[in-house]
């Protein structure tokens, strides 16, 4: 197996056409298929599914793209460090995420007190939790912090359970110091998410609103927004307690019924089975002691202490 089959199919899975990569790669396309064929013999695989439009990778393409992502990633970074290359040239640890999390969780993580080397740093891109799992899904991450995806959460994945949080019913306060709005009493300005956003899905599953007087009036697939307009007294949103611990602990924001109007939720780092990159190894395996430890990244809002937020 040459190094150059590795580069090549490495552009074949991000641009998706055999023309294009071998323009990129300044080869023929006859030539630049004959390393992919030659690659898949290596391997013992089919890697790429010629059949569709534009192409796409086979379940062994797609883990194997993981490992060739590393292997390649790690020669580079052996070879930079030879040559006294200057450390920020090297790869950082990319983990995607989607918004509700990014911010605290996100951040406790990756830059905690007693945090492991992190090599070249990290790099995090912020998107929908169905892009997040694509992404990883191809090779274009290391990690996705997200909450509980079905799909990621057997093989060829790994995942950590970083800890629990649950999703409350909030909206701004009345005079009285309490939620504004009761939809168990009489019906209420409902502030909720799009269809398609992974936390309708998630809420759709405990069937939340079913028992709920309910009148829609804003929609969006952004916790953040949601949030916002609840801030505002503007109706009722489930929103993730991780992402409003400030307000709850404020009063700017109030739990409508907390004994009965929540959803639990976990938080999982999850990654390809095959083998990553240095750096993206090392902080895998010290979150592992930590857990093992007993630390945790989140608990619910109502349980307050710990090391986790």
């Amino acid at each position: 197996m040459e190094t150059k089959w590795l580069q090549d199919f490495l552009v074949l899975a991000e641009v998706r056409h055999f023309s294009r990569a071998a323009a990129l790669r300044h080869i023929t396309q006859p030539a630049f298929g004959r390393h992919i064929q030659a690659l898949e013999q290596a391997v013992g695989q089919q890697l790429v599914d010629r059949s569709t439009t534009p192409i796409s990778l086979t379940a062994a393409g797609r883990q194997f793209h993981s490992l060739a992502r590393s292997l390649v990633m790690q020669l580079e970074q052996g070879l930079d460090a030879l040559n006294g290359a200057d450390p920020a040239l090297l790869h950082p640890i990319r983990i995607a995420s989607p918004h509700a999390l990014a911010s605290p969780l996100l951040l406790d993580l990756i830059s905690p007190p007693d945090a492991a080397p992190s090599g070249d740093g990290f790099a995090v891109d912020i998107m929908r939790v169905d892009e997040a799992e694509a992404a990883l899904t191809e090779g274009r991450c290391d990690f996705v912090l997200a909450f509980d995806v079905l799909a990621l959460l057997k093989p060829p994945y790994r995942s950590l359970l970083l800890g629990s949080g649950e999703f409350l019913l909030v909206s701004a306060p009345g005079a009285d110091g309490l939620a504004a709005f009761n939809p168990r009493e009489q019906q209420v300005p409902y502030l909720r998410y799009s269809a398609d956003a992974y936390s309708a899905r998630l809420l759709h599953r405990h069937n939340v609103d079913a028992a709920l007087s309910l009148r829609p009036v804003f929609e969006t697939s952004m916790c953040q927004l949601l949030a916002e307009m609840a801030l505002r007294g503007e109706g009722v949103a489930w929103l993730p307690d991780v992402l409003i611990r400030p307000q709850l602990a404020a009063g700017t924001l109030c739990p409508v019924v907390p004994e009965y109007l929540h959803v639990p939720y976990q938080v999982r780092l999850y990654r390809q089975q095959g083998r990553l990159a240095a750096a993206a190894e090392t902080f895998w395996q010290h979150l592992e002691t930590r857990l093992t430890g007993g630390w945790r990244l989140l608990t619910p809002w109502h349980e307050g202490s710990g090391e986790g937020i």
